[in-house]
């Protein structure tokens, strides 16, 4: 009950004050430069969070998450740069073909269990990454990337002066991926996900049948994230190979231990933070503001990989249920001092 008496008003506090920063002429959320780390870090943390309700929430180890965040950011770019329909279909079009091919990949992948599945996953989304690097049917543009034709999106979100739409833009998708997340775990579906992640066995005895609600979070996972995908090609102007390779997998499952899986806004919180402290971390790298720390401290600390890997070891270390596991501890001890 003191959960939800003091944690909602809170959360809607915290979203209006995000809604309503870039409108003023002061603060820290006027300049385009914040705006356009918080539009991508949102947006992480959208996507960690569908990567949640898979890992977290039903207990499927994927690998090859990225592939479908690509695929709605590919197929969103080429629809948009080829055909002569509008931003809005081919975002519509695209959600629809990554929805179908989840459904043919998960219904391929979840005929196995465990450590194989998330090999097979991991081989259908380097397959993906392969075929996009290599400019398949001269439409991807291999590993130079793929920009959006700017003369065919809405000009509120070109330029500099409108990079707070892209920041509204990246808010209400996280929003929207939040809101239908808590949508489907606290459905009667969402519950047997939720059990199929304890005790798989039980499930099946009860007459349900595992495969099938298995599939159905795979696919709401991926269609998911084939949106977040779209609004990421509004924000980062473009498609690349890197955003369907294993490490972009990878990093969604550290920022989903980072901020704590099932928790929902734990994962939320380990994609923000993991987004912002990697492009901070970069920008320190090539800054010179280590010049004077010794060479051997110095290169070690200059890759943001090796930065990011120490913060990851020290929260599993001291905080097994990532950042949001450790804020339910203090909070816990604290009304149990409260009590007495």
């Amino acid at each position: 009950m003191l959960r939800w008496k003091y944690s909602r008003p809170l959360l809607g506090i915290i979203v209006a004050l995000l809604a309503v920063g870039p409108l003023f002429t002061f603060g820290p959320l006027h300049g385009p430069g914040l705006q356009q780390t918080l539009a991508v870090a949102f947006l992480y943390g959208a996507l960690a969070l569908t990567y949640d309700l898979l890992f977290g929430f039903t207990g499927l180890l994927s690998f090859g998450h990225a592939l479908f965040f690509a695929s709605g950011m590919y197929l969103t770019t080429i629809f948009v740069n080829t055909s002569h329909i509008n931003l809005f279909l081919s975002s519509f079009l695209a959600i629809g073909i990554t929805g179908v091919l989840a459904v043919l990949i998960g219904s391929a992948s979840l005929r196995t269990k465990g450590i194989t599945f998330a090999m097979v996953t991991l081989a259908f989304g380097e397959a993906g990454h392969v075929i996009i690097s290599r400019n398949f049917g001269n439409l991807t543009n291999g590993e130079n990337g793929l920009p959006i034709n700017a003369d065919r999106i809405p000009q509120i979100f070109i330029g500099v002066v409108n990079t707070k739409y892209l920041y509204w833009l990246a808010l209400v998708t996280l929003i929207f991926v939040y809101a239908a997340i808590w949508w489907v775990t606290e459905s009667s579906a969402g519950r047997v996900f939720s059990a199929l992640r304890d005790n798989e066995t039980r499930v099946a005895v009860l007459g349900l049948n595992p495969t099938r609600f298995k599939l159905v979070a795979f696919v709401i996972s991926a269609v998911l994230a084939s949106g977040v995908g779209v609004s990421m090609v509004l924000v980062s102007g473009g498609s690349a190979p890197r955003f369907a390779d294993a490490g972009t997998t990878i990093a969604l499952l550290l920022m989903v231990i980072l901020g704590g899986a099932v928790t929902r806004w734990g994962a939320v919180l380990g994609g923000i933070f993991y987004s912002i402290a990697s492009t901070r971390l970069q920008d320190l790298s090539q800054s010179t503001a280590l010049d004077s720390i010794p060479k051997i401290i110095k290169g070690p600390l200059s890759e943001p990989a090796f930065t990011l890997g120490l913060i990851f070891i020290f929260i599993v270390m001291f905080a097994p249920g990532g950042l949001s596991g450790a804020y339910y501890r203090v909070r816990f001890r604290y009304l149990n001092r409260s009590s007495k």
